[in-house]
């Protein structure tokens, strides 16, 4: 059986949406040969190995994961593998029956079981912002307004309760040192008990020509002074 989800639709995303931003998230966070199609039953997106396209064009296995309706603002998502579909003809086609998730030299050798799960929360995560996944290129120019907060790893924006990141997946929250406190990240002091959460790095003084550098250097960066 293939991984599977369904997924509660909003803010007017449609299964087509969905379906071009994991195209682009399996290009730019997986770096494969992606390509997207709507078909007769929803949309089919297909991904391998630049190489493997290069190679063998059409004779391979691939990645597939098809999005339909599930019925009212729902729709269902399965990840599997399978034989690369023509894009032309599978525009005319219904659902693509494939195999679970296999690694093989098309796909890729990364963990089987990891990939839907790391999909599935991009999918949860780009509905939920409402669509507003950017891609790391584009992440420089964008500018952050009220409600929202940046991906420290790839400078997404995200909507300010998101949990993980709408464009690569990385847990958006940090855990205050003293009570565990789970806390968004640009939070500056722990909301339950107070803790400096953004504490400047310890500094030493040298005493012999008064440079100042971290607490934890050996050597003076000045002077060569050693620090006992």
């Amino acid at each position: 059986m293939a991984d599977s989800k369904i997924f509660k639709l909003s803010n007017g995303l449609d299964v087509e949406k969905i379906g071009q931003a994991v195209q682009n998230w399996l290009r730019e966070k997986k770096q494969l040969h992606a390509e997207g199609v709507r078909t007769n039953e929803g949309y089919l997106v297909q991904a391998k190995q630049e190489d493997s396209w290069k190679k063998v064009v059409g004779m391979d296995a691939a990645i597939q994961v098809q999005i339909f309706s599930a019925g009212e603002d729902q729709v269902m998502v399965n990840v599997g593998s399978g034989k690369w579909v023509d894009k032309a003809g599978a525009a005319t086609i219904g659902m693509v029956a494939f195999a679970p998730l296999a690694v093989t030299a098309a796909i890729g050798a990364w963990n089987q079981k990891k990939l839907p799960e790391e999909l599935f929360v991009y999918i949860e995560q780009f509905i939920i912002s409402g669509g507003k996944s950017v891609t790391v290129s584009m992440a420089a120019s964008q500018s952050v307004h009220d409600g929202e907060i940046l991906c420290p790893n790839c400078k997404a924006v995200n909507a300010k309760d998101a949990k993980f990141c709408v464009s690569c997946g990385t847990k958006l929250g940090k855990e205050c040192p003293n009570c565990h406190e789970q806390v968004g990240l640009n939070t500056k002091f722990c909301p339950n008990c107070g803790t400096d959460l953004n504490p400047k790095p310890q500094e030493v003084t040298c005493p012999d020509c008064q440079q100042v550098t971290s607490a934890d250097a050996k050597f003076c960066p000045n002077c060569g002074h050693a620090f006992n």
